[in-house]
C-alpha cells in the first residue's frame, strides 16, 4: 500500500509511460546506462543484496532518492518476473530530445514500428552506426519497459522526436520535417519489399554515397512506409535476398543499412578508428 510503490506499479502494464513526467527503468543495466548518459533517477528502489553488492554504482546517486524494500515487495513492483534488485523512476525531461544541429549528417526514420524488440534493437543499432537522431512516427514508445530493455539504454543517448496525433498527423508532421531536411541537402532513402509498386528499381544499398547527409526511411513491420512517404520520396534502396523469402525483419534490414556508412569510412579511410 506504499504510494511510492504504487507508483512503481502503475507503469507495469503496457508499453508506454502511464505518467506523463516520468517513466521507469527496471535493472542494474539500464541503471549503468543511465548514469553513463549523464542522466540521473529521481526515485529509486533497491533492495539491502543489491546495495551491498554495487557499491561503487550507488556512490554515483544521490542516497536521499533511495528507498529500501524486500526482494518480494520490489518484484510486486515492476515488470521483470526476476528482478536484480533495483529499478528507478526518471524524468523525461532529462532524456536528451532532438534539436536542429547543423553539424547533423545521418537521421534515422522509424514510420510506425509496433514491436518493442524491433524498436528497441533499432535505436541500439543506431547508436552503433553514429546515427544522430531519430524520428519515430508513432508506433512503440521508447521509453516504454520493453523498448528500454531491448535498446540495452541506448535510449539514453539518442536524441530522437516521436511525433504524436493520429496516423495522418503524424504522417503529415513527419513529410514536413523530412522536406525541411532535404531542404538543407539531406539525400532521402527508403527501403521497401513492394518492388512493384515502386517508379524506379531500388539501387543494392551499396550503391548509394553514404558519405553525404542521409536520412534513412525504415518502415512499420506489416503495412511498409506509408504510402505518402514513398510517393514523396521515392529514391529507394534494397538489401538483394533470395525470392523464397518475401521480406526481412526491420531490425535484420537496419544492420547492413545503418553500419554501411560505418564501413565506407573505414574503408575510405583506414586511420578512422570510431
Amino acid at each position: 500500500n506504499n504510494n511510492l510503490v504504487k507508483r512503481f506499479r502503475s507503469f507495469k502494464s503496457g508499453s508506454s509511460p502511464k505518467d506523463k513526467d516520468f517513466f521507469c527503468i527496471e535493472g542494474t543495466h539500464l541503471m549503468e546506462e543511465l548514469i553513463k548518459s549523464g542522466n540521473a533517477p529521481s526515485k529509486i528502489l533497491v533492495t539491502k543484496k543489491w546495495l551491498s553488492q554495487n557499491v561503487n554504482l550507488s556512490k554515483k546517486f544521490d542516497r536521499s532518492l533511495v528507498t529500501i524494500v524486500s526482494e518480494e515487495i520490489l518484484a510486486s513492483a515492476i515488470s521483470t518476473k526476476n528482478p536484480d534488485g533495483v529499478a528507478a523512476l526518471v524524468e523525461i525531461s532529462s532524456i536528451p530530445n532532438y534539436r536542429s544541429n547543423i553539424k547533423d549528417d545521418f537521421v534515422l526514420i522509424l514510420d510506425r514500428i509496433q514491436d518493442p524488440g524491433n524498436m528497441g534493437n533499432l535505436f541500439r543499432t543506431a547508436l552503433a552506426a553514429g546515427v544522430n537522431t531519430v524520428f519515430l512516427a508513432g508506433g512503440s514508445h521508447p521509453l516504454g519497459q520493453k523498448v528500454l530493455r531491448a535498446s540495452s539504454g541506448a535510449v539514453f543517448h539518442l536524441p530522437f522526436h516521436r511525433f504524436e496525433g493520429s496516423e495522418e498527423e503524424i504522417i503529415n508532421s513527419l513529410l514536413k520535417s523530412l522536406h525541411e531536411l532535404s531542404n538543407i541537402g539531406f539525400k532521402i532513402f527508403s527501403t521497401s519489399s513492394n518492388k512493384k509498386s515502386l517508379k524506379e528499381p531500388p539501387k543494392p544499398y551499396w550503391e548509394i554515397d553514404w558519405s553525404q547527409r542521409t536520412a534513412l526511411i525504415l518502415g512499420n513491420e506489416g503495412k511498409g512506409i506509408h504510402k505518402k512517404i514513398q510517393e514523396a520520396f521515392n529514391e529507394t534502396i534494397t538489401i538483394p535476398h533470395s525470392e523464397l523469402v518475401e521480406s526481412l525483419n526491420v531490425a535484420c534490414v537496419a544492420v547492413p543499412l545503418l553500419l554501411e556508412r560505418k564501413r565506407v569510412a573505414y574503408t575510405s579511410n583506414p586511420r578512422i578508428q570510431k
